[in-house]
């Protein structure tokens, strides 16, 4: 996993929970790179895993809530560092459902070797998005609280489901209905 990701999450415990909870988590977290992290390079996810566990644990946060937290915490460091690919997407739907067929392919043209969930659209009308997203790492929180923060952005107001029933048949991929409200 790229090493944006750990250290944008140590910025959001320093910033949700103090400094102090910070050393505290990589103190107490088994982390082979024992904390030190460059946005360039790879580690395990693992110790994301662990960093979160420990956080949680402390915080009293479910994980769910910790990484959709999390998730809306780095889209304003995604949009930052990619605006150019932003700039050409009008709403929040259109952003979401072009995130495989062009979002990605940037992100790949950056770093080659960076593990991508994917995102299959399902069906998109103009006030509602079905897509099946599928990751092994199942940071199905942290993409949620990405796409709330989306559609934040484009000063909508929508909401983000998960159907269930779908989960359950495939452990992997979880299908997501955004849909706008009026």
């Amino acid at each position: 996993m790229k090493g944006f990701i750990f250290t944008n999450f140590i910025d959001f415990v320093e910033q949700s929970f103090g400094l102090e909870m910070v050393d505290l988590m990589i103190t107490n977290s088994d982390l082979k790179s024992e904390g030190i992290y460059t946005a360039f390079n790879n580690y395990e996810f693992g110790e994301l895993q662990s960093m979160l566990t420990y956080v949680c644990s402390k915080s009293g946060l479910k994980p769910e809530d910790a990484l959709e937290e999390f998730g809306k915490f780095v889209f304003p460091y995604l949009i930052g560092k990619h605006s150019y690919i932003i700039k050409n997407y009008k709403d929040p739907l259109d952003l979401i459902a072009g995130i495989e067929n062009h979002i990605h392919i940037e992100v790949k043209k950056l770093y080659e070797d960076a593990e991508l969930p994917t995102f299959t659209l399902v069906e998109k009308t103009d006030k509602q998005l079905i897509i099946i997203y599928q990751s092994k790492k199942g940071l199905t929180y942290f993409a949620i609280g990405l796409m709330k923060q989306t559609l934040k952005h484009f000063k909508v107001k929508g909401i983000v489901t998960i159907d269930e029933s779908f989960n359950q048949k495939n452990s992997n991929a979880v299908k997501f209905t955004i849909t706008l409200e009026d």
